[in-house]
């Protein structure tokens, strides 16, 4: 754990899923119960949190338990690579529901001052250290950690948009006049930032693909 950075990864990774399907469980219960429309949205977000962090996971171990060379590894990495940056910004889009109804105050916040500092607390945590992952795995060759910290990082992104409402619905009992135009915009601004990490990510998921494919053209031609 202290000394291998991968494995460090996705140890956190599997602790992540865990809280994913946990927190996605809650809120497809408040669907249930509440019939609430918000809830419905952050359950699809979840879900897909869930499915990517799950096929990064599993794809490792499949490689693991196969025999590969690193050779071999790698080429499936750049394979699935592309394909988890498409789930990357597929979790974007489903963001677009949950964060509208933020702005449009149609999501319930009912918590005390003290429970609201530690969310932030917690939060600010989260978001410093997806940044200092991030940063360290931008130029990783390791495209399952490099994605892993991708998605880390726009889940604290995230996490900061929904600090924001709860502040302002708690401290402020709502988002009127110059707070309301100052919420959407940080929000707009917020999701545009995550939407072009995506679309980064995506873009370079094609290149790579395009280096493979001239590359193997190359060995077969000799």
């Amino acid at each position: 754990m202290k000394s291998d950075y991968t494995f460090r990864t996705f140890v956190f990774a599997a602790l992540s899923f865990l809280a994913a399907v946990a927190f996605a469980a809650y809120n497809v219960f408040l669907v249930v119960v509440y019939q609430s429309p918000f809830n419905l949205g952050t359950s699809v977000y979840y879900a897909l949190l869930i499915c990517v962090r799950s096929y990064v996971i599993l794809a490792e171990s499949k490689f693991n338990k196969a025999g590969y060379n690193d050779g071999q590894i790698e080429n499936g990495r750049k394979k699935l690579f592309f394909i988890q940056s498409i789930f990357l910004l597929a979790i974007d889009l489903a963001l677009i529901a949950p964060i509208t109804m933020m702005v449009l105050q149609q999501k319930n916040v009912n918590y005390s001052e003290i429970h609201t500092i530690m969310i932030a607390a917690y939060t600010v945590y989260k978001i410093v250290t997806a940044t200092i992952n991030f940063i360290k795995t931008r130029k990783s060759n390791h495209l399952s950690v490099k994605i892993l910290r991708n998605i880390n990082f726009v889940d604290a992104l995230v996490s900061i948009l929904s600090l924001q409402y709860t502040l302002i619905m708690t401290f402020n009992d709502g988002t009127l006049g110059d707070i309301f135009t100052l919420c959407a915009t940080s929000t707009f601004a917020i999701w545009a930032f995550i939407t072009v990490i995506s679309v980064l990510t995506l873009i370079d998921a094609v290149k790579i693909i395009r280096s493979q494919k001239t590359k193997n053209v190359g060995e077969r031609n000799k």
